[in-house]
């Protein structure tokens, strides 16, 4: 179980949490609009978002990308090594780069299908990841509109105005996959 590997690792426990929330949150809002992700997919990405700071046990700096590899390289019976792929790959791309199969090894042993699901979901991660940065659990629901030339996240909040900058900074990946200005708007 991954709450398991949790408690084996040296991570924010809190902020793996909020950050799957989110990240529940956003997956939900996309996929009432475009109706494209499976049962399968949320899980891969629930995991991915539990996990995404994982490789902060080997290197700070570099942690993205040990993630991935800690990912590939986890007993986790209930995923099969090419799912844990899947998975590590949406936390590798959670920052910094963003996928190019290339460049990155582990983005092209994916079949093409894959590789879009994993760059849709990883885009997910990283605004997620982004909107917990103040670490404070401001916003407790997230719905998207979609038109032809943006995806407004309309963020439903405890009362407070969250800040939104690093989030904003992290919609490079959901703004390329989904050709669409990102933007973000309180409640």
């Amino acid at each position: 179980m991954i709450e398991n590997i949790l408690e084996k690792f040296d991570i924010n426990i809190d902020h793996a949490l909020q950050v799957k929330s989110y990240a529940m949150m956003i997956f939900d809002a996309i996929n009432t609009n475009t109706n494209e992700f499976s049962e399968s997919d949320r899980n891969y990405l629930k995991s991915a978002a539990l996990l995404h700071d994982i490789g902060y046990s080997i290197d700070k700096k570099s942690h993205h990308k040990h993630s991935l590899s800690v990912i590939k390289n986890l007993d986790m019976e209930e995923y099969s090594t090419y799912e844990k792929l899947i998975i590590g790959n949406i936390a590798r791309y959670h920052r910094c780069a963003l996928p190019n199969v290339d460049k990155h090894e582990d983005y092209a042993a994916l079949n093409e299908s894959d590789r879009i699901k994993v760059s849709k979901l990883a885009a997910m991660l990283k605004i997620a990841d982004g909107l917990d940065k103040p670490h404070k659990n401001l916003i407790t629901g997230i719905s998207a509109e979609f038109d032809d030339l943006s995806i407004v996240f309309h963020l439903k909040t405890m009362g407070f105005v969250p800040k939104v900058e690093m989030a904003v900074e992290k919609s490079d990946l959901m703004q390329q996959i989904y050709n669409r200005d990102v933007k973000f708007s309180c409640e």
